[in-house]
């Protein structure tokens, strides 16, 4: 049974539509980046830094934490579903 929609859901669920086409449409400069930075989350910001990708909510700075969260999410949205037999 799926709980019913609370007032401000549709706008949470718009947003995360956006986060996750954000960081979808930046995977493949991301495995650039990863192939000639060494895929360090240091390498990484400074190169996404040098490169002037802005940040999902402006920002043109790039952080090795933010790399890291970056890649957790990324690696959670494409793991594939396990089906049993």
């Amino acid at each position: 049974m799926q709980a019913a929609h609370r007032r401000g859901d549709a706008g949470r669920d718009a947003a995360t539509a956006r986060a996750r086409r954000y960081r979808r449409d930046l995977t493949p400069m991301l495995a650039a980046i990863t192939a000639e930075a060494g895929g360090t989350p240091e390498g990484i910001a400074a190169s996404l830094t040098r490169r002037g990708v802005q940040k999902p909510r402006g920002g043109r700075v790039w952080t090795p934490p933010d790399v890291r969260r970056l890649l957790s999410r990324l690696a959670t949205e494409t793991v594939p579903c396990e089906t049993t037999s």
